[in-house]
């Protein structure tokens, strides 16, 4: 929709969201602190009350995270404005914060002492190193999802967009210019999985999958629910064959003949790649064929 999604940032994040605009003057939503996995009320509330922080160690000894939270704000690119993380400029990485981050937690528990005893310089930017890897697109989205349960850097999709341009998926905001039983192929976290009762008495599944571009509805009659089997109830991630069905002037639903794991298929075609290009396109086939 065209809004932007302002990551967690450790002196400008609260207990809720709220519309912020970004540095360029567009409007955005800023993440809150309580999307944190594991994060107690105390926690929030000291980090909170204590902000702003200048450093990593100043946040450490104020605000009290455990350890498990501070690698967590600091995974998820939180504590990137206090270090002025920006690779390729001499500064450090998110994967150099990390280290920190171990680091400093580590020294902490080796002295035994309290918070108020640690004597760290403040300002320790100097002190962080340098050198290690920076998370991956991939990586991050996948630590967004983990720690924060939802994707705020990228879409978790475009992890298997190689295999999806390869495929020629077609994105959902592009159905609706579909014709009428136009074979297409669509893929996408799945969101929602319905299976209402109908006066048949046979079984109808509806799937909803979203893209980042917006969402495709699937129905799988019976045939199609034993031709995908298990996969259909089982996987997170699924690419499913159908031809489209116009609803309306607005309105577009897929009839599916097929479903596929996402994330096998990646695996498998990453397997392939490795051995070459050609036997790579053993995956697309197996789909198309």
């Amino acid at each position: 929709m065209g809004v932007g999604i302002l990551p967690l940032d450790i002196n400008i994040s609260g207990e809720s969201y709220r519309v912020e605009q970004d540095k360029n003057g567009r409007y955005g939503i800023r993440l809150a602190l309580t999307e944190l996995a594991g994060i107690s009320q105390a926690e929030l509330r000291r980090i909170v009350e204590g902000q702003p922080y200048h450093s990593i160690t100043d946040l450490y000894q104020r605000a009290r995270p455990n350890r498990s939270l501070l690698l967590k704000l600091t995974t998820v690119g939180a504590l990137d404005n206090l270090a002025m993380v920006d690779e390729g400029r001499g500064r450090p990485t998110r994967g150099d914060l990390i280290a920190f981050a171990r680091t400093l937690v580590a020294k902490a528990n080796r002295l035994h002492d309290t918070v108020n005893q640690l004597n760290f310089d403040i300002d320790e930017r100097a002190q962080i190193p340098r050198g290690h890897a920076n998370l991956s697109a991939t990586e991050q989205i996948a630590t967004e999802l983990e720690i924060l349960g939802l994707d705020a850097s990228g879409h978790a999709l475009e992890q298997f967009r190689p295999l999806l341009d390869e495929l020629g998926v077609t994105p959902a905001s592009e159905l609706l210019a579909q014709w009428n039983k136009t074979e297409v192929l669509v893929a996408g976290v799945r969101v929602a999985t319905q299976t209402p009762p109908v006066r048949s008495g046979k079984r109808v599944v509806f799937i909803t999958l979203d893209d980042g571009t917006g969402c495709s509805d699937a129905t799988f009659f019976e045939e199609a629910q034993a031709t995908a089997g298990p996969r259909l109830f089982g996987s997170r991630y699924l690419l499913i064959q159908g031809r489209t069905r116009r609803t309306g002037a607005r309105g577009i639903s897929i009839e599916a003949s097929n479903a596929w794991d996402l994330r096998a298929l990646w695996q498998e075609y990453c397997a392939r790649h490795k051995r070459g290009s050609t036997d790579a396109n053993n995956t697309v086939a197996s789909v198309r064929g």
